[in-house]
């Protein structure tokens, strides 16, 4: 999506990307529950296939949460520029991988970047 377009889309809520941020961060705790260890545990065993579902999973987590501080500067700077755009797109293309989840927030559906069949 160029600047432009996304400029075109209208933000967010702080409430919005609160529950966004949330159902995000919930699909990627549940994605982790095979992952979890619980202490005195060993470590996975590195390059294994559990090992990399926790660096994908960290790595889901950290992007969501730092695109989310991005587009809370803009929101609550009052003048939100490409940066806050930018976020709240990637944001939405993060989300759009469950775009199907029943848990999905109503009004994120319509505001999904359509995908190829």
């Amino acid at each position: 999506m160029t600047e432009s377009a996304s400029v075109r889309r209208s933000l967010p809520t702080w409430d919005q990307v609160a529950t966004l941020r949330d159902f995000i961060h919930g699909r990627t705790y549940a994605a982790a529950v095979p992952i979890i260890r619980l202490n005195g545990e060993p470590p996975h065993a590195p390059g294994s296939a559990l090992a990399r579902v926790a660096e994908v999973n960290g790595a889901l987590y950290e992007v969501t949460s730092h695109l989310c501080r991005r587009l809370y500067d803009g929101l609550e700077s009052g003048h939100p520029g490409p940066i806050a755009h930018a976020s709240w797109d990637a944001l939405l293309t993060i989300t759009a991988a469950w775009h199907e989840d029943p848990e999905l927030p109503d009004w994120v559906n319509g505001l999904l970047p359509v995908k190829p069949r």
